[in-house]
């Protein structure tokens, strides 16, 4: 298994840094955005950039993503970002079904051939979900949680993220669009852009070619991440079933 530590170093080297402009017109500051890679987290990030938005203006200054960092590095991220004169930033942090999350991952990564660092990002998902559900409290809960699945199938759950947003007003423009951004959805790249709403994003891990399933076996080493999924999460009898599976 690769070392957690180690390769969190690199990490911790990130620091966002300040805002520059030359003019007053954002109403926000930063949108700090917590994720791990392939969690939708770049359908997320347009849709909430697109409710702070007046008559086509931004009022995000900064869209500062922070892809598989760990929470508990939150604060040296953010140590040169002169926070203290926007506040109204807000941060994101983000999370996905493990099974859908880890099909997406897998199969954008890697391919073809065995998983590569994905003892890695299984442990950078735990850590942020541990945050999400409060196990940890490294931000002291300052932060708006978005579970993907629930944004991406209800407008009750976007509605309620919306208000928790300063000066955001709600709409669905950006709804069916496939962001280019990390080339489209893993498994469906473009061919849904302008009608996103049909591809089948809750239901990826059925989507796991025969000739990959021997990636559960990695999966299935971290017990922890597992246990915490099914803690918090809304898992069908069905899944629950197909994790059974997995350690056979």
């Amino acid at each position: 298994m690769q070392n957690y530590n180690d390769i969190v170093e690199r990490k911790k080297a990130i620091k966002c840094p300040p805002i520059r402009h030359k003019h007053n017109k954002h109403k926000l500051g930063y949108f700090f955005h917590i994720a791990s890679a392939r969690s939708g987290h770049n359908f997320v990030r347009n849709n909430i950039i697109s409710w702070t938005k007046e008559d086509g203006f931004p009022h995000i200054r900064r869209h500062q993503n922070l892809e598989n960092y760990p929470p508990e590095f939150f604060n040296t991220a953010i140590q040169n970002c002169e926070i203290e004169k926007y506040p109204h930033s807000i941060t994101v942090i983000q999370t996905r079904d493990l099974l859908n999350w880890f099909a997406s991952h897998c199969s954008f990564f890697t391919p073809d051939g065995a998983p590569k660092l994905e003892h890695f990002h299984i442990e950078i998902w735990r850590r942020i979900t541990q945050e999400f559900f409060g196990e940890t409290d490294y931000l002291s809960q300052n932060f708006i949680p978005v579970l993907y699945d629930d944004f991406f199938r209800s407008e009750e759950y976007r509605r309620n993220v919306c208000e928790q947003i300063p000066f955001a007003v709600y709409n669905d423009d950006e709804l069916n669009v496939v962001t280019r951004a990390g080339r489209g959805s893993t498994f469906d790249g473009l061919d849904y852009d302008g009608r996103a709403q049909e591809m089948l994003v809750l239901e990826r891990y059925k989507d796991v070619s025969e000739e990959n399933q021997h990636w559960w076996k990695v999966l299935a080493e971290h017990p922890e991440a597992i246990e915490l999924y099914l803690k918090h999460f809304d898992v069908s009898t069905e899944k629950k079933e197909f994790i059974d599976s997995i350690y056979n």
